[in-house]
């Protein structure tokens, strides 16, 4: 994959170690607090959160390759993100049905049903936006941008987790998210005096995907479709 050719551009790695930081805060605290701490969490999960991890750690990896102007390899390290992406989906998909069967799963005291359109967005919303960044790769303001959209589609869960650590409400979710997007946004009118559309298609999928959360989740069809799907 071909990023930026533009050296010392350290917007998108800082993006990175934000977002891998969000990931460590929020899972690592509640694992330990698990009865019986990680080693009493199913294998899957590890799997899962094993495999999230290294793509994030591998998108700082490739922007500052970029920045550094290391273009080959960072082309060849884009097969391993695409490894990656690909374990990502399937790893996801196992995990939603292993929390559906679950009798205690629930988001924001939702029902089953309606608790894993949380995860389904993310995972759809991440295919979208990681498939286009494939496809305009060799675009890199576009490409770079898609990329870290695909990561911030993804860390909804983190952030999740992260205010329940800090005991924070349920709308410091929704602050901090947005936040992530006013801060490419931003970096984007600084820098090219408008907002790049990739990120504005990043933060179009965000807010389909809150609506999506917040009523057809609600919906009979959707748990009726879901039951089918995961049973």
């Amino acid at each position: 994959m071909i990023g930026s050719t533009q050296r010392g551009e350290a917007f998108f790695p800082v993006m990175g170690f934000v977002l891998i930081t969000l990931v460590v805060a929020g899972f690592a605290p509640l694992a330990f607090a698990r009865p019986g701490g990680p080693l009493a969490m199913p294998l899957l999960l590890h799997a899962h959160g094993a495999v999230f991890f290294c793509w994030y750690l591998l998108f700082i990896v490739q922007a500052r390759l970029i920045g550094s102007g290391r273009i080959a390899l960072h082309m060849r390290l884009g097969k391993l993100s695409v490894a990656l992406a690909v374990a990502m989906v399937v790893l996801a998909c196992l995990v939603i049905r292993f929390a559906y069967a679950n009798p205690g799963f629930s988001i924001a005291g939702m029902s089953a049903a309606a608790s894993t359109m949380f995860p389904i967005t993310d995972i759809v919303n991440f295919v979208i936006v990681y498939s286009a960044a494939l496809v305009l790769r060799r675009r890199a303001e576009t490409h770079k941008r898609l990329m870290l959209m695909a990561g911030m589609l993804m860390i909804d869960p983190a952030v999740a987790r992260v205010s329940i650590v800090l005991g924070a409400p349920v709308v410091f979710i929704l602050l901090l998210e947005l936040a992530l997007f006013a801060a490419v946004i931003g970096y984007d009118i600084r820098t090219r005096r408008r907002p790049h559309w990739a990120s504005l298609f990043g933060l179009a999928l965000y807010i389909v995907a809150m609506v999506a959360k917040l009523t057809v989740a609600q919906q009979p069809w959707w748990e009726t479709f879901v039951g089918a799907l995961l049973t």
